[in-house]
């Protein structure tokens, strides 16, 4: 009976402690993905995957053509120019502030509308004067009666077809869409050295935004 007995809190034990490894391991994994997993990606693994957003690909480079869009340039003056090229609605080859570009995938089952884009915790708002308005960088912008052809200093604007370049006339994201996010610097950016992180929130009114880390100077 003793041997028995034995057996019985051994066994007691073991249960116990599988009981409590089972517990540790769902609490860590609902702690993780709320607060780290599928929420943060990094240049260096760029595991894009959130839970609303996928962030496919960006670019950021001193360089021409961002993401193939002709005339989509950037000045050669090793920096992303905010702050110190900004308050004229220039582009950067007349000196203004410089772009840039983000590829972006709504994988949610709904449309998300996207309130604004926070690059280092400076918010960039969406340029209304874009709405409806093709894409052209070509030349220096004015704004007139039909709106602007790029967005404003420290504003974003959001295209669909690099190919026909047509920027939204608001800021949803349909279910399934996939969307090029255009974001000028302006006077409260900083200029970012190229190879320094860029940390990014795009907020889509969620509690939790979907956040990325991409680097300066770079494109993926």
């Amino acid at each position: 009976m003793k041997k028995r007995r034995g057996i019985t809190d051994i066994i007691g034990t073991m249960m116990l402690m599988a009981v409590t490894v089972t517990g540790a391991a769902t609490l860590t994994y609902f702690v993780n993905d709320v607060f780290v997993t599928g929420n943060l990606a990094t240049a260096s693994t760029f595991d894009s995957s959130t839970k609303s957003l996928y962030l496919l690909a960006y670019d950021a480079r001193d360089s021409s053509s961002l993401l193939n869009i002709m005339n989509l340039d950037n000045q050669l003056n090793g920096k992303l120019c905010g702050v110190s090229c900004s308050g004229t609605n220039q582009l950067p080859i007349n000196d203004g502030s410089e772009f840039i570009m983000m590829k972006i995938k709504n994988n949610s089952f709904d449309s998300v509308f996207l309130e604004d884009v926070k690059l280092n915790n400076v918010v960039h708002e969406w340029d209304a004067y874009t709405s409806g308005i093709l894409l052209d960088t070509s030349e220096p912008d004015l704004i007139n009666s039909d709106g602007r052809s790029y967005p404003a200093d420290g504003r974003f604007s959001i295209i669909s077809d690099i190919a026909n370049p047509e920027q939204h006339e608001n800021i949803e994201i349909s279910s399934g869409a996939t969307v090029y996010l255009l974001v000028k610097l302006g006077s409260n950016d900083p200029d970012i050295s190229l190879s320094k992180g860029i940390r990014i929130f795009l907020n889509v009114g969620t509690i939790t935004s979907p956040e990325f880390l991409i680097e300066s100077g770079n494109v993926r």
